[in-house]
């Protein structure tokens, strides 16, 4: 046989006794490999499956960690916007207070912050307001319009030193919060300044206040609070003050009728004091009713305080005299004038020129002899014009 058909032979043997062993190993651990493969795909299979359920997790976190932003965030703004209405409703109400103390009289100060400046926001429309120097005059419009905040991103970095648009808004409105206290502080205390300083004023002469000063009497003009819920410091301190208006009311009216200005303008020069005094035409004591002031002829003489012309004309040693009631028990004389410019029955304020001061009736020459009385008695002039010192301007 020749040799390559040996090695053929050789070959082939060798080839079926591998196929053969192969098979008899396949078929001896065919369970094994089956296992085997299974194991290793239900392990790919899980790795998978937690793959996927700690993406769906991380997915859950930041939807949830998004839904509770969002919810903290329409929280806050919706808080905003209520405290945004009650700051315009306050508005309204101080205003309404600033232009009933006007018209009063009453000088309000307001003394400007200079640390609040006016922010514009980069044409976002957040205009922050300014300080309490415009306060009175501000107009009573929204101070940060809050509802463009929700077209806004929550968080924006790059505007205003990296303060988001719902805390531009806070800031806002916490300025203006600031500014409406202190005007309102301002305007407390001044009423109330203004009403102690008419207090003293009828202290001065003695006069008893009215009951609605004393026992907390209810009246006045009208001034409309607009309230959203229970009042808060602020408002009840609107209320407060809108209560001291009214008893400045009050006192306004008492002092008014109070004859505690002088009759004369300029330096005042007394001739004659209040009291005993010896009669200039007979020389022996005799009670003056009244205070003489050194006036030359044709010095107008005016009234030191509202009322009803009840005497204008001659009345014997007093000649050419204007009585003049005030109400409240109180009446004034002003007598020996050359001349008489009102009539019986005029209503005049304080002020009025009601004659011109000469020398008729008793009278050794011109001057003006004036009286102030109580229910019918003479009183000394002196502590009522002095009390004219203690007279808030423009009172």
């Amino acid at each position: 046989m020749p040799g390559w058909a040996v090695w053929l032979s050789g070959a082939t043997a060798a080839a079926a006794i591998t196929w053969l062993i192969g098979s008899t190993a396949y078929i001896a651990f065919q369970d094994d490999i089956y296992a085997a493969a299974k194991v290793h795909r239900i392990s790919v299979e899980r790795a998978y499956e937690d793959r996927i359920a700690s993406l769906r997790r991380k997915i859950d976190e930041i939807n949830t960690r998004q839904f509770l932003d969002q919810q903290a965030f329409e929280g806050r703004l919706e808080t905003l916007l209520r405290k945004q209405a009650a700051l315009e409703e306050r508005q309204h109400d101080i205003a309404g207070l600033i232009e009933a103390a006007k018209a009063r009289k009453v000088t309000l100060n307001f003394q400007p912050d200079t640390g609040q400046q006016v922010a514009e926001n980069r044409g976002r429309g957040y205009g922050l307001l300014t300080s309490p120097a415009k306060a009175a005059a501000f107009d009573p419009s929204r101070p940060a319009p809050l509802d463009k905040a929700k077209e806004l991103p929550s968080r924006t970095p790059e505007l205003d030193g990296g303060l988001p648009p719902i805390d531009r808004v806070q800031a806002s409105l916490t300025r203006v919060e600031t500014m409406q206290a202190s005007v309102l502080d301002t305007l407390e205390s001044t009423v109330g300044g203004l009403s102690e300083r008419l207090i003293e004023v009828s202290g001065a002469v003695g006069a008893d206040l009215p009951d609605e000063v004393t026992e907390g009497g209810m009246g006045g003009p009208l001034i409309e609070l607009r309230r959203m819920s229970t009042p808060s410091i602020p408002d009840r301190q609107i209320d407060r003050i809108s209560g001291k208006l009214e008893r400045l009311d009050a006192l306004r009216a008492h002092v008014g009728r109070l004859p505690v200005r002088p009759p004369l303008t300029g330096a005042i020069e007394y001739t004659s004091s209040f009291g005993t005094r010896l009669d200039p035409f007979l020389k022996r004591p005799a009670l003056h009713t009244g205070l003489d002031f050194r006036a030359s002829t044709g010095t107008p003489v005016l009234a030191t305080a509202g009322g009803r012309v009840t005497v204008a004309g001659y009345s014997g040693g007093y000649g050419r005299m204007v009585e003049i009631d005030h109400g409240d028990g109180y009446t004034t004389r002003y007598a020996h004038m050359s001349r008489v410019k009102v009539e019986v029955g005029d209503v005049i304020p304080s002020g009025t020129v009601v004659g011109l001061a000469g020398s008729s009736g008793r009278s050794t020459g011109p001057h003006l002899h004036y009286e102030t009385r109580v229910y019918g008695q003479a009183k000394n002039p002196m502590p009522f014009i002095r009390a004219a010192e203690l007279l808030p301007e423009g009172y």
